[in-house]
């Protein structure tokens, strides 16, 4: 079992090339590997629920579009369901199964196939018919492919829009202020709106791109629809447009029902501005569809066609539905071949065609098959998604090579890579297995859930979205967490983030004291642990330890519950309404009814902005305000730059509730300087009043229906962090100018104190920049000018607290109280290297931060420099006096020990023995050459003509430590001339005996001191 821990049954880089999140991606013996049985939902074409509302299989698709009779020829049989819901899957599988025969020839239009000219010779390109008129349209759209180019197509589209919609039949209502070639189509002809619609990302730029080529990965983004968002409604000014332009854009801006008109009528004409730029209007396509089926009639055969995705006849489907509903007996016989149409399509698209074209061909359709499943969290619902998960675990753990090499797809069954593994038996136990023997490590049940709910697709957290679960559970784990499980940190902090707790779709989290627990029995791994018991122990209302195999696997203790009973602190229970089996909450019951009554007059207040034409009032405006700030706020890492995290008080002048930071069109308060500038900004529009609605819901903890709102504020968050980061920086005065100026205080003040001085290694004096100094003495204080030691003294009581801001400005630390433990060198490196640049003081304003008694004094510090030198000088002068260039510093002290030994012999020796002796002992430790450098650094900077090479030399001289030796040598050699020379006089005094021997003796030394040029006389 040892081996189990950490345990990788998989090669990441084998998963990664096995699984895909589209149908169409994988070869076919990764397609039936990973094919699960899909939950199909066969219904009413219109929605209502009748006797064809039924669950079906997908052999029960297959055999029902197969052996349905047509209805005069014609079956079309829609698949309906969000992008991601497994739509080409069914699609494909029914290709697979669907081979051509003698008696039907099959179309299949995968969903990569986006390019005109793909679509149409799909649809064209049969072996067994042909005709000049085939022949020619294939010619025609492979000759416009060709000659095309993007920017080209783009123009052309933009112009046959505008035609279309210059000659488009009026609509009812008020769309008609937009009808006719001088109100809409002119605004297109405009060649400043032009510009703008063509601008790179927008609506035309990207259809021409997916019309042009195919998209090979199959994340098909071809734009289907206009919608307000894609309005000309923000371009910079309007005054350049012509005046019919402006004038119909005034008429846009203030009224949101005319814009989704224009929307509207945009969409509608979208498909005929595409056949016309590329040449194949004029109903050609149709008439070419309609000699295919003629075709095919007279060879005896029917035509099935399987389109995985309808998006991609965007242009043509007109002209093709019109084919396919076209009645093929007529008068008793068969003119045109029998044809069988299985199409994916979404929702919305597919209600926009029920409106145009589908209306019209209610025979043809006599149902259709819905994949929009709700997340069934039922016993058989969480099998189901065990079972869909554990084929793509397998097919990962086994690659795709391997199921190529054993046939799957051609009558073999997948092999189970768990069959031969060792682990199996516990890895089975811990972390469960499906129903067809699939083991779901690295996943439970629950965590399998969790993740799921973690990351939905369109906005609707209660649906199961195949693509989404592979795409953004599956994939990711095997592949960019599979590094973490290797290395025992998984589920890490990582995990932590990609997979929040979904609470709008009712799952739960630890209780905070459950959390304040595990901080104290498992500091260390406290996070990983809550993450753990969270997700693959489904938030349980105690602490507890989970499986022993489970904790083995990812290599986390079991913690000692058993000592520790009387410690153990348990949540409190939850409402027995409030969890089922799969942990949801249980939904609000009524809605913005529940609300109290002061957050339901917000609700109205929002309806009346976006509709009525009202001012928001102050109150909701605020409301909005805080909460949108606050998520700002909450999810902001302050680590862009890195920075210690702010105090709340500072957050809240650098980022107030007001319109300054989330502005809102139309809302009262709006007046403020400064808020044109607002970081934040929302229009007025439905889009942004159901947002709003949606926030103040859930802000009352309504989340059911709502978790799309949650999302857009979570990606407000995010993308406002570096605007919330900045103001912040602006407030506290951290703004790059502030942090050069306070740097370079920091950094003259180290210089005082011999810690910095001129090309010192960056890291180095990064150090001493960010360093308090509390530690710092100068031994050679004795050295230093009067003026030096008492700036630099003034500036010590200063630099603590000036040393802590600049920390807190380039730092990171663990909350709001901590200290500053990371630092941003990535941002304070280049600031650093400005502050340096010049080493005098002459700032241009200095952060009120920066106590005075910090920089006080330092408007003298270049004179200070020289003032220091200058003494140096005189060090060097002095010393020169006892000891001339050239003689032996260790001599001279032997010297003087020979005369002490012979002055005290004969009663001459200095007045205080004790203190002269402990001179010559330090005297016989120092560093003479120190002298000897020191003289030839001064003389260099004296040759220098460069003032400011000059100075910045001064400076390094004068701040280099250098100890205490010099102070000890000019106090040996000035106390050693003053005893010899008062007891020369003393001995010549003497008359006779002891006393003329001694004054001779001390004569005799004097002219050796004088030889070794120790003498001044």
């Amino acid at each position: 079992m040892s081996d189990f821990r950490q345990h990788l049954c998989w090669s990441p880089l084998t998963a990664g090339h096995t699984i895909n999140t589209e149908a169409v991606s994988p070869s076919r013996a990764v397609f039936f590997a990973t094919h699960a049985p899909l939950r199909i939902r066969r219904r009413h074409p219109e929605g209502r629920v009748d006797a064809r509302t039924t669950e079906v299989t997908e052999k029960q698709v297959c055999q029902d579009f197969l052996e349905r009779p047509t209805a005069n020829g014609v079956l079309l049989m829609p698949v309906v369901g969000e992008s991601g819901a497994g739509k080409s899957h069914l699609v494909r599988w029914v290709h697979e199964k669907t081979p051509d025969t003698p008696t039907r020839s099959v179309i299949y239009l995968p969903k990569t196939s986006t390019s005109l000219r793909a679509v149409v010779r799909t649809l064209l390109d049969k072996p067994d018919i042909d005709s000049p008129e085939l022949a020619q349209l294939r010619a025609d759209v492979d000759r416009m492919s060709t000659e095309l180019d993007q920017a080209a197509l783009e123009r052309r589209l933009i112009n046959e829009l505008s035609e279309a919609v210059s000659t488009a039949d009026p609509k009812p209502g008020i769309a008609r202020m937009l009808a006719g070639p001088h109100r809409l189509a002119a605004v297109l002809l405009d060649p400043y709106i032009r510009d703008y619609l063509l601008q790179p990302g927008k609506l035309i730029p990207r259809l021409a791109a997916a019309l042009l080529s195919d998209q090979h990965d199959g994340l098909n983004d071809r734009p289907t629809h206009f919608t307000v968002d894609d309005l000309p409604l923000d371009v910079a000014d309007i005054n350049l447009a012509s005046d019919k332009a402006r004038q119909v854009l005034g008429h846009l801006y203030g009224k949101p029902e005319l814009q989704v008109a224009a929307a509207e009528i945009l969409t509608e004409q979208l498909p005929a501005a595409v056949t016309a730029a590329w040449n194949i209007g004029g109903g050609r396509l149709q008439e070419a569809m309609l000699e295919v089926r003629r075709q095919y009639a007279r060879q005896g055969k029917e035509l099935l066609l399987l389109i995985e995705d309808f998006v991609v006849l965007q242009g043509v489907q007109r002209d093709l539905l019109d084919a396919l509903i076209e009645v093929g007996v007529r008068d008793g016989r068969t003119v045109l071949a029998p044809v069988r149409t299985l199409m994916a399509v979404t929702p919305g698209y597919f209600g926009r065609l029920a409106e145009t074209v589908l209306t019209r061909a209610k025979a043809a359709t006599p149902y259709i098959y819905d994949l929009d499943i709700v997340f069934d969290v039922s016993e058989r619902g969480q099998a189901e998604v065990a079972a869909f998960v554990g084929r793509y675990l397998n097919a990962a753990r086994v690659g795709r090579e391997r199921l190529e090499e054993a046939g799957v797809g051609a009558g073999a069954e997948a092999p189970n890579q768990c069959e031969d593994c060792p682990y199996k038996q516990p890895c089975h136990s811990a972390f469960g297995v499906s129903t067809e023997g699939h083991g779901l490590y690295p996943f439970n049940r629950h965590a399998l859930r969790r993740a799921i709910r973690a990351r939905p697709a369109h906005n609707s957290p209660d649906s199961f979205n195949p693509r989404a679960v592979i795409g953004e559970v599956i994939r990711p784990v095997l592949v960019e967490h599979a590094e973490a499980l290797a290395a025992g940190t998984f589920p890490d902090a990582r995990f932590r983030e990609d997979y929040p707790t979904a609470t709008w779709s009712g799952e739960t989290f630890l209780y905070g004291a459950i959390k304040t627990q595990i901080d104290e029995l498992d500091p260390t791994g406290s996070e990983r642990r809550q993450t753990f018991l969270e997700f693959w122990g489904d938030a349980p209302e105690e602490l507890v330890n989970l499986s022993p195999d489970l904790h083995h696997a990812f290599g986390i203790s079991l913690l000692d519950l058993a000592e520790r009973s009387d410690r153990i602190i348990r949540g409190p229970q939850r409402p027995p309404a409030g969890r089922s089996t799969a942990g949801r909450a249980a939904p609000h019951p009524s809605g913005v009814d529940a609300l109290p009554a002061r957050m339901r007059k917000m609700v109205d207040d929002l309806e009346n902005w976006q509709g009525g034409g009202g001012q928001l009032l102050q109150g909701t405006a605020l409301e909005l305000r805080t909460i949108i700030k606050q998520a700002v706020v909450s999810q902001c890492a302050w680590s862009e730059p890195v920075m210690a995290e702010p105090l709340a008080a500072q957050v809240e002048k650098a980022w107030p509730s007001r319109s300054i930071v989330v502005s809102i069109e139309d809302a009262e308060g709006e007046g403020m300087v400064g808020t044109s500038d607002a970081p934040i900004k929302f229009k007025r529009s439905p889009r942004n009043a159901t947002f709003f609605q949606q926030l103040l819901l859930a802000a009352n903890g309504v989340t059911a229906g709502n978790a799309g709102a949650i999302r857009r504020l979570h990606r407000i968050a995010s993308r406002h962090q570096r605007d919330l980061q900045r103001a912040v920086l602006r407030a506290r005065s951290f703004s790059d100018e502030d942090l050069v100026a306070a740097m370079r205080a920091s950094l003259l003040g180290a210089v005082l104190a011999g810690r910095a001085w001129p090309d010192m290694a960056s890291p180095a004096l990064l150090d001493a920049v960010l360093d308090d100094g509390a530690s710092w003495k100068r031994s050679d204080v004795d050295g230093c000018v009067a003026p030096w030691v008492a700036l630099w003294e003034a500036h010590r009581a200063a630099r603590r607290e000036l040393v802590a801001r600049l920390r807190e400005s380039v730092g990171y630390r663990r909350g709001t109280r901590g200290d500053v433990r990371i630092v941003d060198a990535a941002r304070a490196m280049p600031l650093l290297a400005r502050a340096a640049e010049e080493w005098a003081w002459r700032p241009d304003r200095l952060p009120e931060w920066v106590a005075k008694e910090a920089v006080a004094g330092f408007a003298k510090f270049a004179d200070l420099v020289e003032a220091q030198a200058a003494r140096l000088r005189e060090d060097v002068a002095d010393i020169r006096r006892g000891l001339p260039a050239g003689v032996s510093g260790s001599d001279t002290v032997a010297a003087v020990e020979q005369a002490l030994d012979d002055a005290l012999r004969e009663g001459l020796g200095p007045d205080d023995l004790t203190a002269f002796r402990a001179l010559v002992e330090a005297a016989r430790h120092c560093d003479w050459r120190r002298v000897d450098r020191l003289e030839r650094h001064l003389n260099q900077i004296e040759s220098q003509a460069d003032a400011d090479v000059r100075y910045r030399a001064t400076l390094r001289l004068v701040t280099a430590y250098r100890g205490d030796d010099l102070r000890v040598i000019r106090q040996f050699l000035t106390a050693s001339d003053a005893w010899l020379t008062r007891q020369l006089a003393t001995a010549q005094r003497r008359a006779g005996g002891s006393g003329a021997i001694a004054a001779v003796r001390v004569q005799d030394f004097l002219r050796r001191w004088g030889t070794l040029g120790g003498g001044a006389r």
